[in-house]
């Protein structure tokens, strides 16, 4: 068994929140959590952190985090911080997935447009612009400093992109081939971030999701935004190395992409499972709405975990285990042996609708693909409700 220590930094944005909902039950990650509030109400580990961002103490102090907690692993939820810390020599191995070149581009719309106008085939999607440099802007028809801007970075000038939006989910092996593409409709958006988002069937998205894979030659997860231009044309919004803030769509259909990460950070082989369960999402309130009438849920390593919630769903439940010696549970329990698969003994069981409940993907893709039920986490459990 795996034990490693990640740290989550700064936790407190939505990726952090997604990070630690992708973890928190995982035996082989410990998870320590890092931003500048007083507490937080999900990572028990939790260090407030003294230095901003811009601070150029900021990662002196991470240093020092990672050397008194034994950090293994350091998972960025901002953009910033991810490429800060990347482009640091001690730091940069402890992040997964993108490599600090391509970190670089991307931190930079000007930079990825122009890597982008390199490709005879997305080339023309790349939006109108000019770069505005340092200094004080004023409106042309106005009077005094109505309207004035004072500017201390370079700024981009972009065409008006009016049309529907769309953010693309992927993953890209350790090979950078992409293992996954999935476009969602960005339908409701609240400060850039994606409050209620639809999964769509676009083979032109996915088509774009390979040609921006091959040029930009990615690893782990990332993603793309694309808006429609005045004729309906998709033009590039950006394009950033990591998950994506309302990417917790992809997790209700199987597919967890900060685990995924990590795993591939760790040199294991990493494959995509889509269960397709869900097509619509909103980030606060995510719901698996499913017609199911038993349950059958691991004991190890995932019962105690979700105990108090399978009290909550009030349906039948059924425990199925490898365990040598006798469990204790308030439920009926199947006892498989080492060599025996878990839907064999569902099959058996009961031909009703059904959800399969466990933290290996080995066994819940043996269910999945053999008794084509949901075969979900457990942490996914508490969507349910």
């Amino acid at each position: 068994m795996l034990s490693k220590n990640v740290l989550v930094v700064p936790c407190a944005t939505q990726i952090g929140v997604e990070q630690f909902q992708s973890l928190k039950f995982n035996k082989n990650f410990n998870l320590v959590g890092a931003a500048h509030n007083e507490s937080d109400s999900l990572y028990i580990n939790y260090i407030q952190l003294k230095h901003s961002i811009e601070n150029p103490r900021f990662v002196e102090e991470i240093l020092h985090i990672i050397k008194n907690n034994n950090i293994d692993v350091i998972l960025p939820s901002h953009d910033e911080v991810l490429y800060i810390l990347k482009n640091h020599p001690d730091l940069e191995h402890l992040i997964p997935g993108n490599s600090k070149e391509i970190i670089n581009i991307c931190r930079f719309k000007s930079r990825t447009y122009t890597k982008i106008k390199t490709s005879t085939t997305l080339s023309s999607r790349t939006p109108q612009y000019t770069i505005i440099n340092p200094g004080f802007l004023k409106p042309d028809r106005g009077q005094g400093s109505r309207g004035s801007l004072n500017i201390n970075q370079d700024y981009l000038h972009c065409e008006y992109l009016p049309g529907k939006e769309y953010t693309i989910d992927c993953f890209s092996d350790s090979e950078n081939k992409l293992l996954y593409a999935s476009p969602r409709l960005r339908k409701t958006i609240i400060n850039g971030i994606s409050e209620t988002t639809s999964i769509v069937s676009s083979n032109e998205l996915k088509l774009i999701a390979n040609q921006v894979n091959n040029l930009f030659k990615f690893k782990g997860p990332w993603f793309f935004q694309m808006k429609e231009d005045k004729n309906n044309i998709l033009k590039f919004l950006e394009i950033s190395p990591r998950i994506g803030g309302g990417s917790n769509i992809n997790r209700l259909n199987g597919i967890n992409l900060t685990l995924s990460s990590l795993y591939q950070h760790l040199n294991f082989n990493v494959e995509i499972l889509n269960q397709n369960l869900v097509t619509q999402v909103n980030r606060k309130k995510p719901k698996l709405i499913l017609d199911y009438k038993i349950l059958f849920v691991d004991y190890d390593d995932t019962f105690t975990h979700i105990e108090k919630t399978l009290l909550k769903l009030k349906k039948p439940v059924v425990v199925i285990t490898r365990s040598k010696v006798k469990v204790n549970t308030i439920y009926p329990t199947i006892y498989v042996g080492d060599n025996e698969l878990k839907s064999n003994i569902i099959n058996k069981y009961s031909n009703d609708s059904s959800i399969f409940i466990d933290d290996s993907f080995k066994e819940r893709k043996d269910v999945f693909t053999n008794c084509n039920i949901p075969s979900i986490t457990p942490e996914e459990t508490d969507y349910l409700i």
